[in-house]
């Protein structure tokens, strides 16, 4: 449990428990009254799956994998419980905290969708898991793989065509005549690449709602987002991405259109969806948007998202060719609470509702997802119900109304997404997606390195690693199939040598027998992480070394060889990835004396292909009969760092951006030393107390010539000009002037509760009376942040040792005095325990969780006053909000 809980739920039960009252809560959510809402017309019509010639289409291949007695665990990147319990626009906990889905960490849990469905645990990806029958499908159709030219091919532009035939508004998402190109988004493709700030302008009047100095505001902004093992230049497949808000988020209040406006909005967007949104953020969006309300994780109706996926051109910005092999549109048309439907009640195996001829689908959780793919020409075409099942898989949540529509999704996105949570915070994000600062080398061959990156490795929020370190030292592979391509294995037998002080040289694999198979992949595993640990990934200047990001060009050109098959055969339900040869993460290399069986019980030999698992047959009564029971081998009782089990991955990056190695991009906070290495500062400043929040977040109370000043995170200190707070922990303060950076410490001096206060404005009774507690408290329970406004915590330390928190007036003084509280007050016990850390706080706050009643003990003058709150009420309020 967080500190800033802790805070939140304390500042609660004191304004429950003084002034007024409590009283009951109304827990009304304001809801977008936006006017978006499905276009008029738009027509669809339910399908089965059953009908389908994958009937599973949801379940990806890659999920099919083996994991290599555990060493390899790609599962985690889709399936864990932390977006779920951080209250991130997610229901569907997927690493054992719902029985109903179980842990797919640790289970091949493909369940059917009743007892009579075909089974879940068949591979039906062929494409991917046999290439050769691929190939046989187009030599058979009289063509010649060998005879493209793939060059020429990824350099000529299809989807201009395709938004050519988009009838309608540019700037209106739904273009309201039934076309076949009717939800393609309104993104001209003439208009890109984006400008510098990731706005979308154009020389066109009709394409943008207003115009600056620049061109034409299209309202599209580019994103850019640290990508994983999914759609990367080595996984043959590269995208952008695309956000644009409503028009009234454009609009000052006067209803004139306001660039900052929006930038202001967009901004409190992203905050919110990757839950780190501060107090003064405020409960609604601003300008013309006032009336539509920030919710944590989740985004406002009329949210469009436009995602070209690329192949890759290794030559060219970004690495993204000029030919798009999709083009992927979100729309948000209606409202979704995740916290109102229970996790495991998803509605798989209802009819997937959508139109084929126009190629879209409702998600079933809020969102229209509408694609277009390569025909058999390359020209784009409507996706099918069945292909865009395959979007559904990772794009949805869970979902129970009167006449369900097929859900699915994973627990690790945000809203139904990707892109936004993992966007690089500040401008950084803001610009068109170049996969880590991709810069092309002209001068390469075909079989080097084709480029470099420009960035190092930016840290996970909670594991203090480097998105990409933590992915190789778990997955030991380029992407979610575990596997590891040529180029990458150069790269590492090259670095990885025992003369280099390795434990051993980098081992080809050896799949000789299963007992050498399994010996060599966790030596590679051990050696990976030797490799992280050096910081060997990275380049001197601390860059991520291109040859582990970014193939040769003969490789990409092959890659994009083997994709065409699957265009020219229009055979997209067989799966879309295609190697060489079947990876080796779909062959048996489990141990001999415990074999993996097929369905009818039968066991694979030593490199068999596997292409179905077994199910569970005992009890035809069981809810799990006929599901998959084999186990992944991950072993639970390792979590990560020893093994590699981690149920609690949350794929957010750490705010401010701070890296494994320096230098980070312009205008980016470097990752910082540790503590111990940081100057103190010689700033005339004194750290009196700090409240944190998540991420080095959070605010410090400072005293500068006797006064006492409280400052934000990110905020400039106004005592000293360039000085600004950076991050607070614990018992430090980070600041930064210019390059430099300095803490302040706790516990350096004196306090104690006795010291005198800042002047206090003096209320008159008739404005205390026009104060209404209740009101504040029943906002505050649907913004919990609010409570700030009338309390600040300050932590009293005396000999430099925690004793207290002063609470003193937040933002607005009358709050504080209307709450019956005083200037000064100093709140020393929990239940008699009295608080002496931050740590100890946390755990007070875990053991009387659950309890209706705790008696607080605060210290007002010379008198200790003993007050009980009963908060069961309000918890609960704060609770359901919160999710």
């Amino acid at each position: 449990m967080k500190m800033h809980k802790f805070w939140l739920l304390l500042l609660a039960w004191l304004l429950t428990a003084c002034g007024e009252g409590g009283g009951g809560l109304t827990t009304a959510v304001n809801v977008d009254t936006a006017s978006a809402i499905p276009g008029m017309g738009l027509k669809g019509s339910p399908v089965s799956p059953l009908t389908f010639s994958n009937p599973y289409p949801q379940i990806p291949a890659q999920c099919y994998i083996e994991t290599s007695r555990g060493t390899q665990n790609a599962c985690q990147y889709c399936h864990t419980n932390a977006v779920y319990q951080a209250g991130l626009g997610n229901n569907n906990p997927q690493a054992g905290l719902e029985a109903r889905i179980g842990n797919l960490q640790l289970e091949y849990a493909f369940a059917p969708y009743e007892t009579n469905a075909p089974l879940a645990t068949i591979n039906h990806w062929e494409n991917t898991l046999k290439p050769e029958n691929l190939r046989a499908v187009v030599v058979a159709m009289g063509i010649d793989p060998t005879a493209w030219d793939m060059r020429t091919y990824l350099r000529t532009d299809n989807w201009k065509a395709a938004y050519d035939q988009r009838p309608g508004d540019p700037k209106q998402w739904d273009a309201g005549v039934q076309s076949a190109f009717r939800l393609f988004p309104g993104l001209d493709p003439a208009d890109l690449p984006a400008s510098a700030d990731g706005f979308v302008r154009s020389t066109t009047a009709k394409n943008g709602f207003f115009s600056d100095a620049q061109g034409w505001i299209t309202g599209w902004r580019a994103l850019n987002f640290m990508p994983y093992g999914i759609f990367t230049p080595m996984t043959g497949s590269v995208s952008g991405i695309y956000i644009r808000l409503p028009e009234k988020f454009m609009r000052h209040e006067n209803g004139s259109f306001d660039l900052a406006i929006y930038q202001q909005n967009l901004d409190l967007l992203e905050r919110a969806i990757q839950g780190r949104l501060l107090p003064a953020d405020g409960k609604t969006f601003v300008g013309k948007a006032q009336d539509v309300a920030v919710q944590r994780g989740l985004y406002p109706l009329g949210t469009e998202f436009a995602h070209p996926l690329h192949y890759v051109d290794v030559r060219a910005p970004g690495a993204r060719s000029r030919r798009v092999k999709e083009v992927r549109y979100m729309y948000k048309a209606n409202a979704w609470y995740p916290d109102q439907h229970r996790p495991g009640e998803k509605s798989e195996g209802t009819g997937v509702y959508g139109n084929d001829a126009q190629g879209w689908v409702d998600n079933g959780a809020g969102w229209l997802l509408a694609g277009y793919i390569e025909d058999k020409n390359g020209a784009l075409r409507p996706q099918n119900r069945e292909e865009m099942t395959q979007c559904i898989g990772c794009h949805s949540g869970i979902t129970r109304t009167e006449f369900p529509t097929f859900t699915s999704g994973t627990g690790n996105t945000v809203d139904s997404t990707w892109a936004m949570p993992r966007k690089f915070a500040g401008a950084l994000g803001w610009q068109e997606m170049n996969y880590l600062l991709y810069q092309p080398d002209p001068n390469a061959s075909e079989t080097a390195i084709p480029g470099k990156a420009g960035q190092g490795d930016p840290l996970n929020r909670e594991l203090g690693k480097g998105e990409l370190r933590y992915f190789l030292e778990t997955v030991v592979g380029a992407s979610l199939y575990g596997d590891m391509p040529p180029a990458v294995e150069a790269v590492l037998a090259g670095v990885i040598r025992q003369v280099e002080g390795y434990s051993a040289d980098w081992p080809s694999l050896d799949t000789s027998s299963a007992e050498r198979f399994q010996q060599v992949q966790t030596l590679r595993q051990k050696l990976m992480r030797e490799f992280t640990a050096k910081g060997e990934y990275l380049e001197t200047d601390g860059t991520i070394k291109g040859g582990l990001l970014y193939p040769p060009e003969r490789d990409a050109l092959a890659a994009a060889a083997r994709y065409r098959q699957v265009v020219v055969s229009q055979r997209y339900s067989k799966g879309k990835d295609v190697f060489p040869e079947t990876p080796v993460t779909f062959r048996h290399f489990r141990d001999p004396a415990e074999p993996l069986t097929r369905v009818d019980g039968t066991a694979y030999q030593t490199g068999e292909m596997i292409t179905e698992r077994p199910i569970e047959q005992d009890n035809p009564a069981s809810v799990t009969y006929r599901a998959g029971n084999s186990a992944t081998q991950i072993d639970d009782t390792q979590p990560y760092p020893q093994g590699n089990y981690n149920p609690a991955y949350l794929p957010l990056l750490r705010f401010p951006l701070q890296f494994e190695s320096t230098p980070a991009p312009a205008g980016v906070v470097k990752r910082r030393l540790d503590w111990d290495d940081i100057p103190v500062s010689v700033l005339p400043l004194n750290l009196k107390g700090m409240l944190g929040l998540p991420d080095g977040q959070g605010f410090a109370v400072m005293e500068y010539q006797g006064k006492q000043f409280l400052v934000q995170s990110g905020r400039e200190l106004h005592t000293h000009q360039g000085v600004k707070l950076l991050e607070v922990s614990e018992r430090y303060a980070l600041l930064q002037q210019g390059k430099h950076l300095e803490k302040l410490e706790l516990g350096d001096h004196t306090v104690t509760p006795h010291t005198a206060q800042p002047a206090l404005p003096v209320l008159s009774m008739d404005e205390l009376a026009l104060v209404d507690l209740k009101s504040f408290r029943d906002n505050a329970a649907l913004d919990p942040y609010r409570l700030f406004d009338a309390v600040q915590p300050e932590a009293v330390v005396v000999n430099g040792k925690l004793s207290g928190y002063r609470l003193t007036p937040g933002a607005d003084p009358a709050l504080f005095h209307k709450a019956g509280l005083q200037a000064g007050d100093v709140l020393l016990a929990v239940n008699g325990v009295k608080l002496e850390s931050e740590a100890q706080a946390v755990q007070l706050l875990e053991q009387y969780e659950g309890a209706v009643q705790l008696s607080l003990t605060l210290q007002r003058g010379k008198d200790e006053i003993n007050l009980p709150v009963n908060f069961q009420e309000f918890e609960l309020a704060l609770n359901a909000q919160a999710g």
